[in-house]
C-alpha cells in the first residue's frame, strides 16, 4: 500500500515539473490531489472488496478447519484405542502362547505316558493273550513304534480304553479257544486258554495233561509245560468254571526260563567254542598226571622212623644176615637205598655215599617226573580261558556292530557265553594247582627223609658201634 502510495506521489510531481511552464504549482497540486483522492477512493473501495472476499472465503475455511481439528481429534482418540487394544492383544496373545506350551506339555506328558503304558502293557501281555488281542492292539503298537509320528499324539484314549478294556476281561478272568506248543514238541495243540491273574494254563482238547504256559524266547510262541503235579480232575474242575485248586508260579515264570537256560553239560561246554574243548583235553591230562602221581606218591611210602631205628641198629651191630633180613622187612624205597649200602658195605665212606647217592637221584627223577608238566598246566588253564573270553568277546562286539545294543537280555546272554572259557580254565587249573602243591610238598618230604635215612646208614655201617646209630632219634 505505501509503495502505491509514494508511485502516485512521483507520478504527481514528475507531472507537476513537466507542466510548470504551462501551469502553476497550485493547479498541478490540486489536480495531482484529485487525482490522488481518486485512486485512494478506489483503492479503498477495491480495499473493503478484497476484505469483504476474504471473510467470504475465510469461513468456509475455518468451518473446514475445525471439521479437520475435530477429526484430528478423533481420529487421535481411536489411535489412543487401537494402542490400547493392541496392547491388551499383545498380552491375550502372550497368555495364549504360554497356554499353548501348558497344553503342549500336556500333550506330550499323556503321550509319553500313553506310550509307556502302552509298552508296560505289551510286555505284561500274558503268554497265549497276544492272539485275542483286538485289532487296535497292533494299529496302537504300529502308531508308537513308528519313527515319523513320535512327538505327536497316538492314539492316548485308545490306550486307555484298551487298558480299562484289558483290566475289566481279567478281573474275574477268562478263557478262550486257541492252539500251543507243548513243551518237547514241535506241533501246535488246539485246546483251550484260561489267564487267571498274572497266570496262562492251557488244556489240550485231545486229553493230555495241563499245564502252565510261557512265551518263548524270540518268537513269542506260546509254549505250554505240562504240570504233573497238577491232579486230572482239579484241572478239569478249573477249565469248566468251577471250584477247584490251581498251581501258581512264585517266580513268574523265571524258573522255567532259569531251567531252559542251563541245559545239558554238553549244550553249556559247546557254549564255549574250541577253546573250551581243549580246555577240556588239558584238564583230562591232568587228571592223568594227577592220578600217576598218586600212584608214585603211594609207592614212595617210607617207614616210620621207629622201624628205621631199630633196622640202623641191626645194621651197626648185627651179621650181614642179619641185616640183609632187617631191610627186606622195609618198604620199597629204603628197602632199595638200604640194598645197594649193603651191597658196597665193605667199600669206603666215600664210595658208600656216591652208592646212595646216585639210587637216591635216580628215586628222585621217578618220583618227581611229570610235576613240572602239571605247574604248566595250572598255569596255562586260566591263560586258555581268558583266550577263550576274549574271543568270544570279539565275536560279541562284531555282533553289537551289526545289530546294535537294543536286546539287554540277548547282549547278557552272549557275554555269559563266553565266559564259559574262563569258568572251565578254572576248573582245570585250581584242582591242578591243589594237587601240584600236595604231591610235590608229599614227594618232597619222602625224599628228604630218604636222604635222611641214607645218611644215618652210612654212619650206622661205617661206624660198627651198636650205640653211635641211636644218639639222635630219627624224626619223620
Amino acid at each position: 500500500m505505501k509503495n502505491s502510495l509514494f508511485s502516485t506521489v512521483a507520478v504527481l510531481l514528475l507531472g507537476a515539473l513537466a507542466l510548470r511552464g504551462a501551469e502553476s504549482v497550485d493547479d498541478a497540486l490540486k489536480r495531482a490531489a484529485l487525482d490522488y483522492g481518486q485512486r485512494l477512493t478506489s483503492a479503498n473501495a477495491e480495499l473493503t472488496q478484497t476484505r469483504d472476499k476474504i471473510a467470504r472465503e475465510k469461513a468456509p475455511l475455518l468451518k473446514a478447519l475445525r471439521a479437520a481439528e475435530d477429526r484430528i481429534i478423533a481420529a487421535e482418540s481411536a489411535n489412543l484405542q487401537l494402542e490400547t487394544a493392541a496392547e491388551k492383544s499383545a498380552e491375550t496373545h502372550r497368555q495364549l502362547g504360554k497356554d499353548a506350551d501348558a497344553l503342549r506339555k500336556n500333550e506330550n506328558y499323556l503321550n509319553t505316558l500313553a506310550r509307556d503304558s502302552f509298552s508296560a502293557f505289551d510286555e505284561g501281555v500274558l503268554p497265549g493273550e497276544r492272539t485275542f488281542l483286538p485289532v487296535k492292539y497292533a494299529g496302537l503298537r504300529d502308531g508308537f513304534a513308528s519313527p515319523a509320528k513320535s512327538g505327536a499324539t497316538q492314539g492316548t484314549t485308545e490306550t486307555a480304553d484298551l487298558l480299562l478294556e484289558r483290566v475289566q476281561l481279567a478281573l474275574g478272568g477268562f478263557k478262550v479257544a486257541g492252539s500251543s506248543l507243548v513243551e518237547g514238541g514241535s506241533q501246535l495243540v488246539p485246546g483251550t486258554f484260561a489267564f487267571v491273574g498274572p497266570e496262562t494254563f492251557f488244556r489240550a482238547d485231545q486229553g493230555g495233561a495241563a499245564g502252565t504256559v510261557r512265551t518263548r524266547e524270540g518268537s513269542g510262541q506260546a509254549v505250554t509245560y505240562v504240570l504233573p503235579e497238577w491232579k486230572p480232575t482239579a484241572a478239569e474242575a478249573f477249565f469248566q468254571g468251577k471250584m477247584g485248586e490251581i498251581p501258581a508260579d512264585a517266580s513268574a515264570g523265571k524258573a522255567l526260563r532259569l531251567k531252559e537256560t542251563k541245559g545239558t553239560l554238553l549244550q553249556h561246554i559247546n557254549k564255549g567254542g574250541v577253546v573250551s574243548y581243549a580246555i577240556i583235553c588239558v584238564g583230562l591230562v591232568s587228571l592223568l598226571l594227577i592220578l600217576q602221581k598218586l600212584r608214585d606218591a603211594a609207592q614212595l611210602a617210607v617207614d616210620a622212623p621207629a622201624t628205621m631205628q631199630r633196622c640202623l641198629e641191626t645194621i651197626a651191630s648185627g651179621t650181614t644176615a642179619e641185616a640183609a633180613k632187617a631191610v627186606a622187612a622195609l618198604k620199597l624205597p629204603a628197602r632199595e637205598v638200604y640194598t645197594t649200602g649193603l651191597r658196597y658195605l665193605d667199600e669206603s665212606r666215600e664210595i658208600l655215599e656216591e652208592r646212595l647217592t646216585a639210587v637216591l637221584l635216580r628215586q628222585r627223577l621217578h618220583y618227581e617226573r611229570w610235576l613240572p608238566l602239571l605247574a604248566v598246566i595250572a598255569t596255562a588253564a586260566p591263560l586258555m580261558g581268558l583266550l577263550g573270553t576274549v574271543t568270544g568277546m570279539v565275536r560279541t562286539f562284531s555282533l553289537i556292530t551289526v545289530f546294535g545294543t537294543g536286546n539287554a537280555g540277548k547282549l547278557a546272554s552272549g557275554i555269559s557265553e563266553v565266559l564259559v572259557a574262563t569258568e572251565l580254565g578254572l576248573l582245570v587249573a585250581i584242582p591242578t594247582l591243589v594237587a601240584h602243591g600236595f604231591l610235590s610238598q608229599r614227594i618232597q618230604k619222602s625224599l628228604s627223609l630218604l636222604e635222611r635215612y641214607a645218611l644215618e646208614f652210612v654212619t650206622a655201617a661205617q661206624s660198627g658201634k651198636p650205640g653211635e646209630a641211636a644218639k639222635e632219634p630219627i624224626v619223620a
